[in-house]
């Protein structure tokens, strides 16, 4: 007889990837339908190839701003742990763990993937890394994005000159006040537990009481304490700082890949485009965000292009598409190599008993 709780496990994977793939096929059928753009663009349109290759080479600063970002909560953490006010998390964690969990939250479906980058910190053995202290600076990250992309979407908007008419435009604004108002909430709650860290303990005391109840509330207060550290007057504003430009060098990309296809927009609808891709990807997808990325993209350049741009539109979206798709993959090799090194130190650091 086979284990129950495998057996379930196996169940509800299946269950997720199905409807990951059902959900990916009703927002393709959507766009092929509805949309501004065809799936795969005939003819692909490319007339500044080299335009294209510099949208290939800003993967590399993308990735690593990217990766880089949680060593301002999790670099005090370490010093901290170890009693050495010059220690730092291991830069081969920090950027291996960021460049390989990328495309695991984005091939894996509905964003199963998010607890990837905290399991591979807490693997790694940093001092003071465990799972509290990552899941919570990924969620502040998580938090500061959104309200980023929400920024984005309103001046980009505000500044673009929109083309398509109707019902899209309202929906689009709708859904993103209704993302501004959920971070916002979020922002809130991260300020609160930073902030009174005991009433976070009280309240978890009293949800779980006993010896369960003792545990959570000792992991929320290591969630609280590590949130706390970017309110620091030089750390915040630094972590906000590499976060903008992060996301600068998003908008700088994807307008490279709108020349290369020959479609003139300027910044503000590059910003646009980025944010109400970034708020589409957030609707249940298929593996490798399929459906929701070409379902936001749809969106957004029926708002920002012509009909008589509808080749060049869906040259551009299916190029960003596997631009976004090949170059996380190919970014994940450098990181595989950086923390399999930490691990082989680690191993060297501690052998089997057999051998000490």
């Amino acid at each position: 007889m086979g284990d129950p709780a495998s057996d379930t496990s196996a169940t509800r994977r299946a269950a997720a990837w199905l409807g990951s793939l059902l959900a990916a096929a009703l927002l393709l059928l959507a766009v092929a339908r509805w949309g501004s753009i065809s799936l795969w663009p005939d003819p692909l349109v490319l007339p500044h190839p080299a335009w294209l290759i510099a949208a290939c080479l800003a993967q590399v600063p993308y990735a690593l701003l990217r990766a880089m970002r949680l060593r301002f909560v999790l670099d005090p953490r370490v010093a901290e742990v170890s009693g050495d006010a010059r220690a730092r998390l291991d830069p081969r964690v920090l950027h291996g763990s960021g460049l390989v969990s990328f495309p695991i939250v984005m091939l894996l479906p509905f964003r199963l993937g998010e607890l990837s980058r905290p399991l591979l910190l807490v693997r790694a053995r940093q001092p003071g890394i465990g799972l509290a202290e990552s899941v919570s600076a990924i969620a502040v990250e998580r938090v500061v994005d959104g309200l980023v992309v929400v920024g984005m979407l309103f001046f980009g908007l505000a500044l673009s000159e929109i083309v398509g008419v109707g019902e899209a435009l309202a929906y689009v604004q709708g859904f993103g006040r209704v993302m501004a108002l959920t971070f916002l909430a979020g922002l809130g709650v991260l300020i609160g537990a930073a902030a009174r860290p005991d009433w976070i303990e009280r309240s978890v005391v009293w949800v779980l009481p006993g010896q369960l109840g003792a545990r959570a509330a000792k992991a929320a207060l290591r969630i609280a304490a590590t949130i706390a550290l970017l309110f620091d007057r030089r750390r915040g504003p630094a972590f906000v700082g590499v976060s903008l430009l992060y996301w600068a060098v998003t908008v700088v990309q994807l307008w490279l890949m709108l020349h290369a296809c020959g479609l003139a927009l300027g910044l503000a609808e590059a910003a646009a485009i980025v944010a109400i891709v970034g708020l589409g990807i957030q609707l249940p997808g298929g593996p490798a965000q399929a459906g929701s990325f070409q379902f936001g993209m749809a969106v957004a350049l029926g708002l920002l292009t012509h009909a008589s741009e509808a080749a060049a539109a869906s040259s551009f979206a299916a190029l960003m598409y596997l631009l976004q798709l090949f170059g996380t993959l190919v970014m994940a090799l450098p990181g595989l190599v950086l923390l399999a090194r930490v691990r082989g130190r680690s191993d060297e650091d501690n052998p089997p008993a057999g051998d000490r």
